[in-house]
């Protein structure tokens, strides 16, 4: 006679839990890793490379011939090299407010001739130790102000009017007092510290 008991259930399988580590590949590396140097290789060795100072200079002038012969961009100067450029006046290397045809005109015609603001520093200083001592003089040093503020505009204008009969209306950039002022604070300036040199002597026609 057939038994009528039911057959014991299966026990099911354990639950993993759900922080357990993935299991390892079951394949092992048969090498070690390789290092990084190995893998991107060593950097060239330069054995030509300038030594001294004057070997730099050297170098520099060929690049900057061979750039020109290709008629490519110079190298980036650095250091001395770069600072002889800008007392040259080299337009590579100018800072911005000295870039433009408008500029440099500005600096020739304030080099080419004697201004008021060139005497700035020997009139301003004397009038306000002065002032110190006679309260009135401090007016004198503000009249004087005023008349160099007023030089500077009258020229930023005829630098503007030059450079557009010269150049055309494209090469101004600045309007009347931003080149007057650009001019004042060069010709304020005794000559020899002017930054760049000034490329033209006094009293000569611009």
């Amino acid at each position: 006679m057939r038994s009528l008991r039911r057959k014991p259930a299966e026990p099911e399988p354990p639950a993993e839990p759900a922080n357990a580590a993935p299991a390892r590949p079951s394949t092992v590396k048969g090498r070690p890793t390789p290092k990084r140097r190995d893998v991107s290789g060593r950097r060239p060795v330069i054995t030509d490379a300038p030594r001294t100072r004057r070997e730099a200079m050297r170098w520099q002038r060929e690049q900057s011939a061979k750039a020109r012969a290709r008629g490519t961009t110079a190298p980036v100067l650095t250091g001395k090299a770069r600072a002889d450029a800008y007392r040259r006046g080299d337009p590579s290397v100018l800072r911005r407010r000295d870039q433009g045809a408008d500029r440099k005109l500005a600096r020739d015609w304030v080099d080419s001739r004697r201004m008021a603001t060139n005497y700035m520093w020997i009139i301003l200083i004397p009038v306000v130790v002065l002032g110190y001592i006679i309260p009135g003089v401090v007016l004198l040093a503000l009249a004087a102000l005023l008349g160099f503020v007023i030089e500077w505009y009258l020229a930023g204008r005829r630098i503007r009017a030059l450079v557009m009969q010269r150049l055309g209306a494209s090469a101004v950039r600045s309007g009347p007092w931003a080149l007057g002022s650009y001019a004042g604070t060069r010709a304020y300036m005794p000559r020899r510290w002017r930054m760049p040199l000034p490329q033209v002597n006094l009293h000569d026609s611009i």
